[in-house]
């Protein structure tokens, strides 16, 4: 299937001993809960096609917003936010390394000054260039 995702938004509460999840903008107004977030989850994905009236073979992402008491939600958001940017430095980070080991070993560089040049074990440049 190569249509677009569906989106769904859930606001999860917390509330005194359970979460709970509702969704943000969507045909279906009720929500699910669950003891854990683990729960909640699982909860949410047994209930999203049904949530959006989708049919059971449409791709559906689901995002969070959560709601702690005692928690700004920027601590969170900002949390996830630089969590992403540093997953996709940490790709873009892996392919230059491989790319510079693979200039490096193409240029005559040995292993053990092709780890010096850039900061890296021996045995990750060995690593990256398998």
């Amino acid at each position: 299937m190569n249509s677009t995702p569906l989106q769904l938004t859930m606001r999860a509460v917390r509330k005194s001993d359970y979460w709970i999840a509702l969704p943000v903008d969507a045909p279906i107004r009720g929500g699910v809960s669950g003891d854990t977030l683990v729960e909640l989850y699982e909860e949410v994905e047994a209930a999203k096609h049904f949530i959006l009236d989708a049919p059971a073979e449409a791709e559906i992402v689901v995002t969070y917003l959560y709601e702690v008491d005692g928690v700004p939600p920027t601590v969170l958001e900002t949390y996830r936010e630089l969590r992403a940017q540093r997953d996709q430095v940490t790709t873009r980070l892996g392919e230059s390394a491989r790319e510079a080991v693979a200039a490096l070993r193409a240029a005559g560089i040995s292993v053990r000054d092709s780890a010096a040049l850039l900061e890296l074990s021996k045995s990750r440049v060995d690593q990256l260039s398998a």
